[in-house]
């Protein structure tokens, strides 16, 4: 005999955020090879890696979140950012996305577990979606993903996948340990 629990905004929203800051670290993991490996399918040209969000690994301060927090130092502030500024400050933009991510998640799973399907592979095709595909390049701060090189759509929405089944499984795990 099994019993379901009632949902839990709170928990669910816990155990979502919890598991979101660790989904965004396997992420962060899941790029360097999805992008060796793309790039060997689709070779792109050296001006096609210098786009915003096109070579993490060649041009960590051009990924979104640094020009993003780059334009508004230089906005706001009158400032300009060192490379390192912008390199640890696009860390905390990627963990606190991560962790606002999951917290909707989890609350959301509360209420419609149909979004846990498919260990939330789907949930992070989703979110790709979301940010990279339309919310980021409508602000300007980076191409549309048929303006960017193959390989570039392909490592970055294979590690949106990553962050989504890593955080169903976290996300799972810790709302059993909150009950």
């Amino acid at each position: 005999m099994t019993t379901t629990r009632p949902p839990n905004l709170w928990k669910g929203a816990l155990a979502g955020a919890a598991a979101g800051i660790a989904a965004a670290y396997l992420k962060s993991l899941a790029e360097p090879p999805l992008q060796t490996l793309t790039e060997g399918i689709w070779p792109p040209t050296e001006a096609q890696k210098e786009l915003v969000g096109a070579d993490p690994k060649g041009h960590q301060d051009k990924m979104p979140p640094a020009v993003m927090i780059e334009a508004a130092a230089e906005e706001l502030a009158g400032t300009t950012l060192t490379r390192q500024q912008k390199l640890a400050s696009q860390q905390v933009i990627h963990y606190t996305l991560g962790a606002l991510l999951g917290a909707v998640y989890g609350a959301l799973a509360e209420v419609q577990p149909g979004v846990t399907r498919g260990l939330g592979v789907p949930a992070g095709a989703v979110m790709y979606l979301c940010t990279h595909a339309t919310a980021v390049p409508a602000t300007g701060f980076q191409r549309w993903p048929w303006e960017l090189p193959r390989a570039a759509v392909a490592w970055e929405s294979g590690s949106h996948l990553v962050y989504g089944a890593g955080l169903e499984v976290g996300r799972g795990a810790l709302r059993r340990v909150l009950g």
